[in-house]
Order: structure tokens, then C-alpha cells, then sequence
């Protein structure tokens, strides 16, 4: 930057046209994902919805979702029972609704499938689930299909993923109804079928090669989802004005639905209909930001590409290539403005030629065309003040650039180094091995029942504090907090070959603060009975997000996902702390741990060995001393399938460490199959909540 701040207007057009061109050369064989300004344009799109919110329209009235909502899962339990789904089609065909779509897996038998399986027959058009992934490193597609009864009653079946494209901020913003990369199970040599396809067919009589031949699978530019405007919609029929659910189409409770209770209204709306059955209860559903709603829940996704294709108004991107024109136009623009005008009217006559972009841009996404002005508006910007403006960066202004970005973030030391080498900030979105931790507090929600707002603030202040300051020490980035739960990681801004040690130390120190803390206790504020927390270490991208008003240091990707599944596996092992492969590897010379097993969380194929870190190495206490050789015994026969010894080694072990939930597991486990061994276990845990 300094460079080109020396270089004269003339000298400086031409240069910044070349790489103006070069740096948007990746836009032009179709990887918009690697261009200079993605991430700004992802904010504008996203916030030209917001900006555009009172001329954009709702969902078609057609589509309904049918949502299995906290209310739900509080009374008849998750997963639901196959029978509250047959019921609950049998109620949607007495009450006319054309098509059906089952955002829910049914990937295992159980008892009533037969039930749901005939209701499915007697309604003749209902849309089943099939999961079709690659799993990292794997040559052949893996795919999950719906149990047998309910594959043979279903009248199409789609993948829910196929057709979403999630970025790597984590959105969706553009769908295909056919993906080409793989072969659809049921259809062979056609592109796999989507939930939004299948549904489409069903709905309209169409076949599903006549969906396809409208839609193609290589079809570009590809589709961009056209967000629809969110209403509110009562919980349930008798539900105070006050508690709502947010949504561009119709809610309508399955509880509602099963017990007859549904309103005039409801059942009206529900005639000649498309609904979608999926999950919006809390922690049972994959949700993803979009415009108009941080955690929108996926049910709402296939009904907008349905609800896009259905009224053909899905948002069209424009060609890059006519971004790259406008972009060469806008780094030689000021230099003409500026032979023109004085810098003053010059800058008025750059803000009104911005404007002007923002408004044209607005204006050609409500007639259906995406096209960015960020590029083109941050190259004029940019060119007309590094031709007008001698920009003199200091090192005092950059060490308070430094300090007002990562302040918040990490601790004052390191905040220092930065700011004496500033080199080491690397500000820009970067890809690295990094360590991430989840840590929340259990049993919150029933803590938080007994406090009123002021003593709920202090307590979670007072310990998110203390918590904090512990990952702070061990040189962690905390990311932001959720409620009662904290999101750090390790390996930024500064390199730290260290990061998946310093991260598990912290757990342990975490631990140890709680115990601290609850001896201590203010008046008033309840103890923590205890914490869980979730650590995975792999490749993530970190960097700046968010829009020019506020901005969050904030790391994602995949591998990030992992951790925070990791740390809801605890519930089903009973653990404090859950730690990955790679992440144990990486501390294991500075702690003590047990292994834990193989779990298959939700969301992923490929189950991964998971640990969990007792205490530092050589601080194990008496008790863990003489019961940690027991457990590796019991866990080695188990795995050996010699299942009477391993639950011999375990009835012995849970005398060493009574109430530990781990060894209550593989008691149980081992308790079982020394009964009846099983046929086939993988010996692979497969948790059915994240």
C-alpha cells in the first residue's frame, strides 16, 4: 500500500487497472469464492435483503411448515415416535394438503414404522429423505436411505443437502435442484435428486426428468435463493401475541396438528398445500445465518428454493466479467474527475457515483439480478484516495489499529507483542491448523429459571470472567460468548506451535476455577455443578467478520463444527471434557487422559476417536492413580469383544470411581452384551443429538 501511495496518479491508474484484472482473473473461470472482495460482497448481499426488507414479498401462502417445536419435543419427546408421524399424515390428508416432504431421517428401523409406512401409502405423495455424502479421503459416495417401508411408500425421495451450497461463512445463498456429482441412487445415470426437487415433482404432477430438463444440474449461472420476508405466525392457536415464531411461511405445531387443536385458519391454510415436516425445536435442529435470521432453521431453506423455483423468481447473478469492466472503469474514473474537479468536488462527485452504485444495485436485485458494487465501489474509493490523499500510516497508528482490533480478543500481552511487531497480525483472512474450544455450562437453563435478570447478569459475568481469564493466560483468542457458553481458539493472531496443549490446559484450569469459585460463592448465586466442553484441532479459516460498522476475529469451517459437537458429546458419555484425535496427539505429552471410544457425531460420516484429559501429567490424583490402569483394562477387553471380562473390569472399576459417567456407560454396555453380544456393531457410538 505504501508503494502505490508514492506512485503519481498516472503511474498508479495503470498499475492498479493490471491487478484490478488480475485479482479478478479467479471470477472468470468461475470461482468467486477465491475473488479479492468475496467476503464484503457477501455482507452486501446479505444486508441488501435487510436494506430491501419492506418491498420484499412473504412466502407463497402454499407452503406450510409443519414444525416439530420445543412444545413438541417437551411432550412427546426426540425423536418423535414413528406414530406421531403417521398420525400426523393421516391429519394432513384429511385436511387436503397435496404433498408432504419429511425433513427428518428415518435411517433406523423402529417400532412404528409400519404405522407411518401405511399412512405414507394411503396418502400417495409424500417425500422421503436419502443422504448422499463423500466422507474426506473416500473414493465412493456413501448413501443412507430411508427404512424400507418408508422407502417403498414414499413417492420421490431427495437428499436435503445436495442442492445447498454452504460457504465458507457458514451460509447458504444459492441452490440446485440436481447435483451432477453424483449418480441419484434410485434414478441411475441422473444427477442426484434434492429435497426441493423431489418436492417440486410431487407438487406440481410433473416427472422428475421434467424438473430436471427445466433445472438442469450444470446450469449457470447457478441459482441465487431469493429470500422472502419474515411474518410472525402464533406458536400455537390459543399462544398470547407475544410468543411468535419469526418465518416466511406458515408455522403450524405438530402438537397442535396431532391433538386437534388446530385453528380455522390453520386447517384452511393447509388445503391443496406443500408442507415440510422438520425440526425448529432448540438443539434439535441444523440451522444456518441468512438475512433475516441469524440461525435459520433448514426446513425453511428447502422452502424457499421450492418456493423460488415454484414462482420462477430465484435471483440470477450477473457475469463477472461485466464486474471486471466496471471495476477497471472505477480505478480510471477518479483520475478524469480529478482533472476535472477540485478534490472537494471531486469527493462529492465519488460519493455521488457511490451512491449511485449501492442504488443500482438495490434496485437490480428487486427486479431479480445480483450485482455487486463492492468491487467496483472499493476500487473508485480506494483510487481516488491514494491519488488525492498522502497517506502516511506511522507506527504509533498502527499499533493503535492493532490494539483497537484485538483488544477485545486476546490478552494485553499479546496485544502488546502485535503492537511492537505488527507484521505478526496478520489481519486478512487466513487458513491454518488452529486449536477451537466450546465450553458451556451445565444445567444452565435450570439455573437460569430460579434467577431473576440482575443476579442471572452477575453470575454469568462473574463467572465468564474468570473462565475467560483462564484461556486468556494460556494464550487463547476468545471468539464470542453464546449465552453461558465461551468459543476460543488457539493459533491466532499469534502462531502458537503449542495451541492443542495450551487449549486442554485451559480445560483442566477451567475446571479447577469452577471448583474455585463455587467455595466462594456471593450471596445469592447458585454453585455450577459442573462444565462441559468440547476441543478439536484441524484446518479453519480465521479473519475479520461482519460489516464495516462491527467487526468480529472469528474462525470457521468444519473442523469447528466438530468441537462443538464434541463438547455436546459429553452428555452421552458423561464426561467434563471431550477431545479429539488430532488434539490429544498434540497435548498428550503434557496431560493424563482416558480414551474414550469412537463416536460418529451428528453430522458427519466418519466417526473420530474421542478422549477425555483427567489432569496434567504427573498430577493425576490417588484415586484416578490406581483406577486409570483399570479402566485401560476394561476398555482393551471390551474392545476385544471379550465383553464378561470387561464387565468384570468395570464393576471393579466403578468401586475405584463411583458416579463416573463414562464408566457407568461401559458398564452398562458391557452388562448388555456379555448378555447378548451383538451381530454387527462397528463398536462406533452414533449420537443422534448435537
Amino acid at each position: 500500500m505504501n508503494l502505490l501511495g508514492k506512485t503519481f496518479p498516472k503511474r498508479f491508474s495503470a498499475v492498479f487497472c493490471v491487478l484490478a484484472a488480475v485479482a479478478y482473473l479467479p471470477f472468470l473461470v468461475g470461482i468467486p469464492s477465491n475473488g479479492l472482495f468475496a467476503s464484503v460482497e457477501r455482507v452486501w448481499h446479505d444486508h441488501a435483503f435487510t436494506l430491501r426488507e419492506g418491498s420484499i414479498k412473504a412466502g407463497d401462502p402454499r407452503l406450510v411448515l409443519l414444525a416439530i417445536d420445543d412444545d413438541a419435543v417437551h411432550e412427546l419427546g426426540f425423536p418423535l415416535p414413528r406414530k406421531v408421524y403417521a398420525k400426523a399424515l393421516e391429519k394432513l390428508k384429511d385436511l387436503g394438503a397435496k404433498t408432504v416432504v419429511f425433513d427428518v431421517l428415518f435411517l433406523e428401523n423402529r417400532e412404528g414404522d409400519a404405522e407411518l409406512a401405511a399412512a405414507a401409502k394411503r396418502h400417495g405423495k409424500v417425500v422421503q429423505l436419502f443422504v448422499a455424502e463423500k466422507p474426506q479421503g473416500a473414493d465412493k459416495v456413501r448413501v443412507q436411505m430411508a427404512v424400507k417401508p418408508l422407502k417403498a411408500t414414499a413417492q420421490y425421495l431427495g437428499s436435503p443437502s445436495i442442492g445447498q451450497h454452504l460457504e465458507d461463512d457458514g451460509h447458504i445463498r444459492t441452490f440446485l435442484l440436481f447435483n451432477p456429482e453424483f449418480e441419484d441412487p434410485i434414478l441411475t445415470g441422473k444427477p442426484s435428486t434434492s429435497l426441493p426437487a423431489a418436492a417440486i415433482a410431487s407438487y406440481t404432477g410433473k416427472t422428475l426428468d421434467q424438473v430436471l430438463k427445466e433445472n438442469p444440474a450444470d446450469q449457470m449461472p447457478i441459482p441465487v435463493l431469493n429470500f422472502r420476508r419474515p411474518l410472525e405466525w402464533l406458536k400455537h392457536p390459543n399462544s398470547p401475541p407475544t410468543e411468535v415464531n419469526h418465518s416466511p411461511y406458515r408455522t403450524i405445531s405438530v402438537l397442535d396438528l396431532v391433538k386437534d387443536t388446530l385453528s380455522k385458519e390453520q386447517k384452511e391454510a393447509l388445503k391443496d398445500s406443500l408442507v415440510v415436516v422438520g425440526s425448529i425445536s432448540t438443539g434439535y435442529f441444523d440451522h444456518y445465518p441468512a438475512p433475516f435470521n441469524s440461525h435459520m432453521p433448514g426446513p425453511e431453506f428447502h422452502l424457499t428454493a421450492i418456493d423460488n423455483v415454484l414462482n420462477g423468481d430465484a435471483l440470477q447473478a450477473t457475469s463477472r466479467l461485466i464486474v471486471l469492466v466496471l471495476v477497471l472503469v472505477a480505478a480510471w474514473l477518479p483520475y478524469f474527475i480529478l482533472r476535472a474537479l477540485s478534490p472537494a468536488l471531486g469527493a462529492v462527485a465519488v460519493a455521488a457515483v457511490l451512491a449511485a452504485m449501492l442504488g443500482g444495485s438495490l434496485h437490480l436485485m428487486g427486479r431479480g439480478t445480483v450485482i455487486y458494487p463492492v468491487a467496483p465501489g472499493l476500487t473508485l474509493l480506494v483510487s481516488f484516495l491514494v491519488l488525492t490523499v498522502h497517506r502516511v500510516l506511522t507506527e504509533g497508528a498502527e499499533k493503535q489499529m492493532i490494539k483497537a482490533k484485538f483488544g477485545q480478543f486476546v490478552s494485553p500481552e499479546i496485544v502488546e507483542e502485535l503492537a511492537n511487531d505488527p507484521e505478526k497480525a496478520k489481519l486478512g483472512a487466513q487458513k491454518r491448523e488452529m486449536t477451537v474450544l466450546f465450553l458451556d455450562i451445565a444445567h444452565f437453563t435450570t439455573i437460569s429459571e430460579k434467577m431473576g435478570p440482575e443476579a442471572l447478569m452477575a453470575f454469568l459475568n462473574k463467572y465468564l470472567s474468570k473462565l475467560s481469564e483462564v484461556m486468556l493466560d494460556r494464550r487463547g483468542t476468545i471468539d464470542k460468548f453464546i449465552g453461558d457458553c465461551i468459543m476460543a481458539f488457539w493459533n491466532a493472531p499469534l502462531e502458537n506451535k503449542d495451541h492443542a496443549k495450551d487449549a486442554v490446559l485451559s480445560a483442566l484450569h477451567c475446571q479447577q476455577a469452577i471448583n474455585e469459585l463455587n467455595k466462594n460463592l456471593d450471596p445469592g448465586l447458585p454453585e455450577i455443578p459442573a462444565i462441559r466442553i468440547g476441543i478439536n484441532t484441524g484446518q479453519m479459516n480465521v479473519g475479520f467478520t461482519g460489516t464495516e460498522r462491527k467487526l468480529a476475529y472469528t474462525v470457521i469451517g468444519d473442523e469447528v463444527n466438530l468441537a462443538s459437537r464434541l463438547e455436546g458429546a459429553n452428555k452421552f458419555f458423561g464426561s467434563s471434557i471431550i477431545i479429539s484425535e488430532p488434539t490429544y496427539q498434540g497435548s498428550k505429552s503434557a496431560i493424563e487422559a482416558r480414551y474414550l471410544g469412537r463416536a460418529r457425531v451428528v453430522g458427519k460420516a466418519v466417526p473420530v476417536p474421542v478422549y477425555e484429559p483427567l489432569a496434567e501429567k504427573g498430577r493425576l490424583d490417588a484415586k484416578w492413580a490406581k483406577a486409570l490402569p483399570v479402566w485401560d483394562k476394561g476398555v482393551k477387553a471390551f474392545y476385544d469383544k471379550k465383553y464378561e471380562e470387561s464387565l468384570a473390569v468395570f464393576t471393579e472399576f466403578a468401586k475405584l470411581m463411583p458416579g463416573d459417567g463414562p464408566g457407568e456407560l461401559y458398564l452398562n454396555i458391557s452388562r448388555d452384551y456379555a448378555a447378548l453380544p451383538p451381530d454387527d456393531w462397528d463398536q462406533v457410538f452414533n449420537l443422534t443429538a448435537k
